[in-house]
């Protein structure tokens, strides 16, 4: 049976160390730990691993063979304190090292594939990284592929993103700190700025709210980002997230914080702004008159997805005078043949809509795209055929579907889609005056949000200092002054 130990940290019994780690890690019932004792020079040591985290053949050829190799009165006159240090000026090559000596960092350490390696009559332990278990490698992004620019996405190796993001970011003042956040199963996470760029005190809120976790299992940057943002109940996201390297290294150039989960292939930007989710790779890759024209096409795509079924119910039951009297006899003479109210006709449409999306995403492979053309093509044909439908309201929720796809962010548009529903009851219940209050409200409860102490729909309002890339992308010749949430020069 696994016993719990009251101790803390390390002593200088080998024995009793040995003793704890053993009940700790529920030995021998968890097969999967190694724990070797072997003899280094004059003294006794032992090596502490996972079974599959670690690479074994670097643990024998860089640690276990060169200490086991060292003459038997090796080490005999060095202090019992610094017994590890000696093994590792004069015996391990492994670069990655810390010396560390509290239980539960050692048993975190090592529960993340490193190795730890004690020492008879030494109170300390060093922590070596020898990770070694299988990953996926770099690959293509697949929620935000781009036509110019780089096709590498993150992966769920924290190195290896940490790996891909020195790679761009070549500063000295790239600066990474290492967390571990969670309750009964840590989470290590990684937070990347730049000194001097990044702003002190709103990195130090981040910290300390990543700090103050206490959700057992935080296991994604989507779990981690619900932790630290202000507004739980907004429908849009207070942080950004990115599978791309060179969007998250422009991040840490605006003086963004930058934060990475192990296991997780994706980053997360904070603070950010409503125009950070607006905002794609390809607008920077391309001439700033190309970006601003695929902006406002999207920007048109937003308005067309939330606005249009609840504008065409508006003018329908309100304000029938502002359609023309031919295409107000068509509605109205394809309108009498449906049974169902023109809402619940609208209603069931835009969630058949969302379903057939849905269900095409979650589809094994190519399956995807069929379903979702094969599923459209036969559900709208066979409801207009039964007239279960009318044929004007089929093009208005395709139109308004076809919108929702120009949204760059996948979680905006998830909230986009309830904004949807909210603004087709209004339009529903009250005509076009509904509309506009309802817009004005959501508007007014933006403009009242936070992203880690920053207000969210800057720098428009509040006005704030910042580059002319919000709506509009003007040329990069003019883009010359760091975000207004970054540290700026006194």
């Amino acid at each position: 049976m696994c016993m719990s130990e009251d101790a803390i940290t390390l002593t200088d019994d080998l024995e009793i160390n040995l003793r704890c780690l053993r009940e700790r890690l529920c030995m021998p019932d968890n097969q999967d730990v190694l724990l070797r004792r072997f003899r280094s020079g004059a003294f006794e040591s032992a090596l502490l691993a996972i079974d599959g985290m670690c690479d074994t053949r670097e643990i024998d050829e860089n640690i276990l063979g060169p200490c086991m190799d060292l003459p038997r009165d090796a080490g005999a006159d060095v202090p019992g304190g610094e017994r590890v240090a000696y093994l590792m000026e004069n015996a391990v090559s492994i670069l990655p090292m810390q010396m560390k000596e509290r239980f539960d960092d050692l048993i975190a350490d090592a529960l993340s594939g490193q190795c730890v390696l004690l020492c008879e009559d030494c109170a300390a332990a060093c922590v070596m990284d020898t990770r070694g278990f299988d990953k996926r490698g770099v690959g293509r992004p697949e929620a935000e592929r781009v036509v110019l620019g780089p096709h590498e996405s993150f992966t769920e190796s924290i190195r290896t993103n940490i790996t891909l993001l020195r790679r761009i970011v070549q500063r000295e003042t790239l600066i990474t700190e290492f967390v571990s956040v969670g309750g009964a199963m840590k989470t290590r996470c990684a937070l990347l700025y730049l000194r001097g760029t990044a702003d002190e005190a709103m990195l130090a809120r981040i910290r300390q709210r990543l700090l103050a976790i206490d959700y057992d299992f935080p296991l994604t940057t989507g779990e981690i980002g619900q932790f630290i943002e202000e507004h739980p109940g907004s429908l849009i996201p207070q942080t950004v997230h990115t599978e791309r390297p060179d969007r998250a290294a422009s991040f840490l150039a605006e003086g963004q914080v930058v934060v990475l989960t192990d296991g997780s292939p994706a980053a997360l930007g904070a603070p950010s702004t409503v125009w950070h989710q607006l905002h794609t790779p390809d607008d920077t890759s391309m001439r700033w008159q190309y970006g601003t024209f695929l902006r406002l096409i999207r920007l048109l795509g937003i308005a067309v997805h939330v606005l249009l079924p609840g504008i065409y119910l508006a003018l329908l039951r309100f304000h029938p005078e502002l359609f023309s009297p031919m295409l107000l006899t068509s509605v109205y003479e394809s309108g009498s043949r449906v049974p169902i109210p023109v809402y619940l006709e609208a209603l069931l449409m835009t969630l058949a809509f969302d379903l057939i999306g849905e269900a095409g995403l979650r589809a094994p492979g190519s399956m995807g795209n069929a379903l979702g053309i094969v599923s459209g093509l036969i559900l709208g044909q066979s409801a207009v055929s039964a007239d279960i439908v009318s044929p004007l309201l089929l093009i208005v929720v395709a139109a308004s579907g076809l919108g929702g796809f120009c949204v760059p962010n996948y979680a905006l548009s998830i909230g986009l889609r309830i904004v949807q529903l909210i603004v087709l009851t209004a339009g529903a219940a009250g005509g076009l005056y509904l509309i506009a209050l309802v817009l004005l409200a959501l508007l007014c409860s933006l403009c009242r949000m936070q992203s880690i102490g920053s207000p969210l729909t800057a720098p428009v309002t509040p006005p704030r200092r910042a580059n002319p890339d919000i709506l509009l992308r003007l040329p990069l010749r003019r883009q010359k002054a760091r975000a207004f949430f970054a540290k700026h020069d006194s």
